[in-house]
């Protein structure tokens, strides 16, 4: 009869041991600081110097370490998460915005989760339950008219909803629609010039919207076009589509083309407007600027490569991303956080012209692209 360890089954005596998970204690001792200090240092604490920050961060990816971020978030009460919603990740627009958010928000420690809308209010009313559900500590909302308030501060940039939350960055649509109708009267002399842009209403996926690019953009051209005397044709104002489409933007050029006199100058408020415009234009054997000027609220991606290169407004998304971040980041740091009793912040971010061919004028170097 065999024995009683052999009936218990062989010994295991080839399976390695599991290696130890490097803890928090671990790195703080490989780095020479104490723990609360190596968990500063891991979540970017503004009172940790740059030296302490990098040796921590050096002796955690050599050890290994990966933070428990369900403890750290009972810990601290904060998820450490930043919820950030768009309507179409695919425009350039959105893309630049995210890029500089991401930076100022993942440089004070934060994970940042897109969620994509395709402008339905419905769209953004799920992906922010879905965000409040992950218990982001705040978010940033381009809305498409499905805002949900949850108990978390928001900031809202380009579609924004006025007086809600923190408040909102936007590009200086006013003043930027002036500059442009200003260019093409003052220096080319254009009287017939027409306006093509988005719908100024609500599609019928939003619940509501206070403010949108689209009209603010048409109501400063309007206001420009009246401060200069000239008349605002109705058939000159032109509409594309909700999702700002170039093959919408070639309808409605080809609508202005088909006027009795159609225009001399077109006015586009954005960047994929321009190049359907200039597609329509182009392919109804119009040259720009002879036949028909073109300038754009947008720069265009690779803009100056066009024929002709198009005269804009420089972009700025980038920078507007991190204004919102920061604007973000300032509420979350704050210490003993109470609700806010001053007013929302409203930050716009100025636009310059940048002069080049589609308007008229010969290009200039970049340092003379100023409004005259």
């Amino acid at each position: 009869m065999g024995s009683s360890s052999n009936a218990a089954g062989p010994a295991r005596r080839d399976e390695p041991a599991r290696a130890r998970r490097a803890t928090l204690v671990d790195v703080a001792a490989a780095a020479g600081v104490s723990t609360s200090t190596a968990s500063r240092a891991l979540t970017n604490h503004p009172k940790i110097t740059d030296a302490t920050r990098q040796r921590v961060t050096e002796a955690a990816e050599r050890l290994g370490f990966e933070p428990n971020i369900q403890a750290r978030s009972l810990r601290t009460n904060s998820s450490m998460l930043i919820g950030v919603v768009v309507p179409d990740i695919g425009i350039a627009f959105y893309a630049s915005v995210l890029k500089g958010l991401q930076s100022v928000l993942e440089g004070a420690g934060y994970e940042v989760l897109v969620m994509n809308t395709e402008r339905e209010a419905g769209h953004e009313r799920a992906a922010l339950r879905t965000l409040y559900a992950r218990q982001v500590d705040g978010v940033l909302v381009a809305t498409s008219g499905g805002f949900l308030a949850g108990d978390v501060p928001v900031v809202f940039f380009d579609h924004v909803l006025k007086g809600v939350g923190l408040g909102y960055t936007a590009p200086d649509n006013a003043a930027g629609i002036t500059t442009l109708v200003e260019h093409l009267v003052q220096v080319h002399r254009h009287e017939r010039i027409a306006y093509l842009g988005a719908p100024v209403a609500p599609s019928p996926n939003v619940d509501r919207l206070e403010y949108i690019p689209a009209t603010e953009r048409l109501e400063a051209f309007r206001l420009a076009m009246g401060r200069l005397r000239l008349p605002v044709v109705p058939e000159y104002v032109v509409c594309a589509d909700y999702e700002w489409s170039e093959a919408s933007a070639e309808a409605a050029v080809a609508e202005l083309l088909r006027l009795e006199q159609p225009p001399a100058a077109i006015v586009a408020a954005g960047d994929t407007l321009a190049l359907g415009a200039l597609r329509e234009l182009r392919r109804q054997g119009k040259s720009v600027p002879e036949d028909v000027a073109l300038v754009s609220f947008d720069d265009p991606v690779s803009g100056d490569l066009l024929t002709p290169p198009i005269t804009a407004l420089a972009r700025h998304d980038r920078e507007l991303g991190e204004i919102g971040g920061r604007l973000l980041l300032e509420e979350l740091q704050r210490p003993n956080r109470a609700r806010r009793a001053d007013a929302p912040s409203a930050i716009r971010v100025p636009l310059e012209l940048v002069i080049r061919a589609s308007c008229g004028c010969s290009e200039r170097p970049a340092e003379e692209d100023q409004t005259p």
